[in-house]
């Protein structure tokens, strides 16, 4: 998640939605804002780095809006990207064996196909996209969803409604390069399709 008081938005990453890149794409943006407080907040911690998002990475719009105030919060523009669900677990599959860092990376290591995660997935741990912009009464609290199939046109839609230059954005924790659909047969397919049902329609997505 980003945020800049100068260029007045709020960036809601979505995990495995092209978050890194739109973050390394805006954060000279708002470097000079944030890096005086976070370094103040490290010296007294005494934890060397810097980190520009005073948020978490991943945090839900209405943990964001219960912090800022939602006065505060509708006064910026606001906005995430959301992606096809089946494409979706694709990414994160890639995205947990590669990735060494990822908490879920030993679980990762341990199904033996692309398959054995869908069936884990389906039935241990179904999170929904929406819920990262949408209020539990169904409410939309961003003010722009992109989507990832269309994502240099929606950036740059971003970056002139924010009132930039339009960005090049960087390629960053791209896990997978092959088409999403040959990773699935009919059982998996279904088993997204019934699992993911509330993104799928909402977000008018099909396979």
């Amino acid at each position: 998640m980003l945020i800049s008081k100068k260029h007045h938005f709020i960036f809601i990453h979505i995990y495995k939605n092209a978050g890194s890149s739109i973050t390394e794409a805006l954060k000279p943006l708002i470097a000079k804002e944030w890096r005086w407080k976070i370094n103040l907040i490290f010296r007294k911690l005494k934890v060397p780095g810097l980190n520009l998002q005073p948020f978490p990475a991943h945090v839900y719009t209405q943990e964001v809006i219960d912090q800022l105030g939602k006065d505060i919060f509708d006064s910026y523009f606001s906005f995430a990207i959301v992606r096809n669900p089946w494409d979706w677990q694709v990414s994160l599959f890639k995205y947990m064996q590669k990735e060494k860092r990822n908490y879920q990376h030993e679980l990762a290591s341990k199904f033996q196909s692309f398959d054995e995660y869908i069936e884990w997935r389906c039935a241990e741990e179904v999170r929904f996209q929406k819920d990262f912009i949408y209020s539990s009464e169904g409410e939309l609290l961003v003010d722009f969803v992109g989507r990832f199939e269309n994502l240099e046109q929606d950036f740059a839609e971003i970056c002139q409604r924010i009132g930039v230059p339009s960005i090049q954005l960087p390629k960053i924790n791209v896990s997978n390069t092959k088409p999403y659909r040959s990773f699935y047969n009919d059982k998996t397919r279904e088993m997204v399709r019934a699992a993911f049902e509330p993104d799928i329609s909402l977000f008018n997505y099909s396979f």
